[in-house]
Order: structure tokens, then C-alpha cells, then sequence
């Protein structure tokens, strides 16, 4: 396994040489970034390291397939024998979170397609929030392979993700080749031109349908198309596994009264600036959500409700420490209703979201700025209760 290493003088990145490929190992050239060099190093990533220690499966590539190829806007409209001539040339990366598919300084040739997964982009210094995310359905790499100059971003794989890998020359000679194709290739190239290729973060989306399919225009955050198609494959995933994941959520107390005084123009900076923080606040591999009723939700994979109760107290502790500035407005501090759970082999994720639901109700009923990890069972009025006999 190689690192990359941040330069504390100028943040430049090292990578030191991969080894070669052996028996169950990691095959020549894949790079893994220590996600702790990325992240900041709050109390959940010790906890994360040394009670639930994160078993890995190593990265893999194939020869992708046709169907693979299929899944891709590009390559829509192509005959069979199209798809499968490119589709030999092309490679599909199952990729761990941490692998590094482009590192910064380096020159790259490729262009990157999420099938399943979510990369982020990182600058070459010491700066450890993403600067982009490159969600399902979108790209990464086309300005960089085609200019032939080194690579301005280290392009990281946060989830475990699933990657096609197309080389920038392949298809600059199909699209000579093929008239469909073409066509395709000249709508990828103008989406770059209007920064489509990925979601920057802290930037609005300019109307790309398909950006905002996952992602929620104004906390970044996934949203609730996410929670209803893509959590229960995630869910799956780590049942077939065997393997843990928490789940910490909140609410902000007094929304609905920080709308009525200030306006839903401040209600609506309040929730971005939430979600914003949020990236802030967790490490890379944390999937961060938010629902319809502006709950949001950090998914901790390989992490216990200790992990996740030391998420929350950090949580609590830095919302009453960062007021919200608002344009033309005196800051203001708000506090946090929280609940956190455990995704157990015997319940599916909608048992899981209405648990944690009701956590954060429980929390808000409870006067606000608290934790609830279990559910008060309240008596039931008509309920028989048997006398005590006498001792």
C-alpha cells in the first residue's frame, strides 16, 4: 500500500512507488491514499482505527463490458459491435475508498465515469476539504487527458466505488469513426466547457438534470432521490458483508422560528451552511445526506454507536462555537437535535431511517441540543397492570 503525503511547507504530494502486483494483493500502479492525510483528525477517526479496524478488499480492474459501457450517457445510440470494440479498450476499476486514480502533480490520460460510488477532488496542499465531488452519472478527467498537462486535483475514491476508466485517445479515434459517437463525444466536451464534468463544491449547479438527480442543489449533500434508490444498495452491501455502519442525524432546533423572524432566504443559508460544515466536520469515506424534511444524516462505515456518539458530542460542541453569519444580519448560534444508530442485520434501511427519525423527534420534544440513542417506551394508559402479592 502506498500514501500520499502532504508536505507541511507547501503541501506538495509525494506517492511512493506502488508494490508489484502479488497473490490477493494490489496490482502494479494503484496508488491508496491514507484517507486520514485527507481528513482532519477528530476524535471518531481514532475510535474509527482502533475499535472497529476497517477491513479492506483491494482494488481490482477488468476489461470492461459492453453492458458496462451501456450505463454511460457517451456511449448512447451505439450498435453492439461499437459498444464491445471500445468496451476491449476500455477498463472498469472496483475501486476500495482511499484509491487514488489520479494524483496531483502527475500527468493523466484517462477519463474517469462513476458508475456506482463518489470521488472527490483534492488541491495539492494542506487544505483537507474536497474541492469537487464526482458523483454517479459524471466524469472527471477529460480537460487534463486532452491538454496533456499534469493533473491539478488528486482524484480519490471515497465510497467503494465502481469506475470507468476510458483512455482520452480512444475517443478522439472513435469519433472519427463513428457519427454517433461523435455527437456524444461533442456534448461531453461542451458539458466540460460549462464545468458539468463534476460538482464543485460551494459553487450552485447551472441546471444539469442529471447533476441533480443524487445531490441536493443547496447543501451538496445527497438527497432524498439518494436515500430512496441508492441507501438500500449500500445497506445490502454491508449486511452481505457482515460489516458495521452507523448512522448519526439531526435536525436544527427552532427552524421553522429562524424562518418566521429572519425569512426563508436566511432559513434556506442556514441549511446550506450546515451542509457545507458537515464536509468539515467528518472523514472522506462519511456518506452525508439529507431528506425532505431537512434532516440530515451521516452514514460511518465500519463504525459502531460509540464512533457515532463521539460524532455527535464533536458536532454538538462546534455548532455553539461557529454562528452563522447572514448577510446584513447579526450572526447567530442554533443548536442541534440529534439521534444515532446501528444498521442491524435483521432490519432494512427504511426500519433504520424511521428509527433514527423518531430519535431526533424525541430529542426536539426534549427541549433541543441532545442526544437520543434509544427510544423512551411511554406507558400504556390501558394497559392491566397486575397487583404485587405480599411478600
Amino acid at each position: 500500500m502506498s500514501y500520499i503525503l502532504m508536505n507541511k511547507d507547501n503541501g506538495a504530494i509525494a506517492v511512493p512507488n506502488p508494490s508489484p502486483l502479488s497473490p490477493g494483493g494490489m496490482p502494479e500502479g494503484i496508488e491508496v491514499v491514507e484517507l486520514a492525510d485527507v481528513d482532519l483528525d477528530f476524535a471518531i477517526e481514532q475510535a474509527f482505527r482502533e475499535e472497529t479496524p476497517q477491513t479492506l478488499d483491494a482494488t481490482r480492474t477488468e476489461t470492461a463490458t459492453p453492458e458496462d459501457l451501456a450505463e454511460v450517457e457517451l456511449f448512447r445510440g451505439l450498435e453492439p459491435q461499437e459498444l464491445a470494440a471500445l468496451a476491449s479498450r476500455c477498463q472498469l476499476i472496483y475501486a476500495i475508498p482511499g484509491h487514488v486514480l489520479t494524483a496531483a502533480t502527475k500527468l493523466n490520460t484517462k477519463v474517469y465515469f462513476v458508475l456506482e460510488g463518489q470521488l472527490r477532488l483534492y488541491p495539492p496542499t494542506s487544505d483537507k476539504r474536497p474541492t469537487a465531488l464526482i458523483d454517479v452519472g459524471h466524469s472527471t478527467g477529460l480537460h487534463s487527458a486532452l491538454v496533456m498537462n499534469p493533473s491539478k486535483h488528486s482524484v480519490i475514491a471515497v465510497e467503494v466505488s465502481q469506475i470507468l476508466a476510458v483512455d482520452a485517445t480512444l475517443l478522439e479515434e472513435f469519433a472519427k469513426r463513428s457519427h454517433a459517437f461523435a455527437c456524444n463525444y461533442n456534448a461531453l466536451l461542451a458539458s466540460y466547457l460549462r464545468g458539468n464534468n463534476c460538482l464543485y463544491v460551494g459553487v450552485r449547479s447551472r441546471g444539469s438534470a442529471g447533476r441533480a438527480s443524487y445531490i441536493d442543489e443547496l447543501t451538496l449533500l445527497h438527497n432524498q432521490h439518494w436515500l430512496d434508490t441508492m441507501l438500500p444498495r449500500l445497506a445490502s452491501r454491508y449486511r452481505l458483508n457482515n460489516r458495521p455502519i452507523a448512522m448519526v442525524a439531526f435536525a436544527v432546533d427552532k427552524h421553522e422560528q429562524i424562518v418566521k423572524e429572519h425569512g426563508i432566504g436566511i432559513g434556506l443559508r442556514v441549511l446550506e451552511a450546515i451542509g457545507h460544515w458537515m464536509f468539515d466536520q467528518t472523514r472522506p469515506t462519511d456518506i452525508l445526506a439529507i431528506d425532505k424534511n431537512r434532516h440530515f444524516f451521516a452514514f460511518l462505515p465500519e463504525c459502531d454507536l460509540t464512533a457515532a456518539s463521539q460524532l455527535t458530542d464533536r458536532l454538538k460542541a462546534q455548532i455553539k462555537i461557529t454562528p452563522l453569519s447572514l448577510a446584513g444580519k447579526a450572526p447567530i448560534t442554533i443548536t442541534l437535535s440529534f439521534g444515532i444508530a446501528m444498521l442491524e442485520q435483521t432490519a432494512t434501511e427504511g426500519e433504520l431511517l424511521n428509527t433514527i427519525e423518531a430519535l431526533i423527534r424525541q430529542s426536539i420534544m426534549q427541549g433541543g441540543d441532545r442526544l437520543s440513542d434509544t427510544l423512551e417506551q411511554k406507558p400504556d394508559p390501558d394497559a392491566v397492570t397486575e397487583p404485587i402479592p405480599p411478600a
